[in-house]
């Protein structure tokens, strides 16, 4: 009788931590994030190539660029993100390498013809890594300012870095 109780018991918790699991919202992997590896480059003196715990990154001349790039991991130092930006052909290149229902928000703005911007983010899917490249098409000179957030209604900013295309 005994045996059955304890095993009663064990069954109720153990379905009750999978209820909480399964209806809590996305954990706040993010709350906490740190900065693991940034660099920055004038391209002009470019090729460039920078090592990171992802897959490293390669910039391309680009006489009058400033190339940019961050990595971000989680409390306990574990890779979550990386966002770069390429002054050749404009092109923002975004990973989530995290598959825990949480990612990055990328705002990407530039200066000149009134200020445009938009809002980028890796497709989220239930791959290992998820990668978008993004071709921005902004025009040479420009200053590029990438806003990183942690939600879509960019409420919770993250980090910044910028360039030149």
């Amino acid at each position: 009788m005994r045996s059955r109780t304890i095993a009663s018991l064990a069954a109720t918790a153990s379905a009750a931590a999978t209820v909480i699991a399964m209806t809590a919202t996305p954990a706040n992997a993010y709350d906490r994030l740190t900065v693991l590896d940034r660099n920055s480059a004038v391209t002009d003196y470019c090729p460039c190539q920078f090592n990171d715990a992802i897959d490293g990154t390669y910039f391309k001349k680009d006489v009058g660029g400033a190339a940019s790039k961050i990595v971000y991991g989680n409390a306990s130092g574990y890779v979550v993100a990386k966002v770069e930006f390429h002054p050749y052909d404009e092109i923002l290149h975004m990973y989530d390498v995290a598959n825990d229902g949480d990612g990055l928000y990328y705002k990407v703005s530039y200066e000149g013809d009134g200020g445009r911007w938009g809002l980028y983010s890796p497709p989220g899917t239930s791959n290992a890594w998820d990668v978008k490249k993004v071709n921005l098409d902004i025009p040479e000179g420009r200053t590029v300012t990438i806003t990183i957030y942690d939600d879509k209604a960019m409420k919770k900013k993250v980090g910044q870095i910028t360039g030149r295309a």
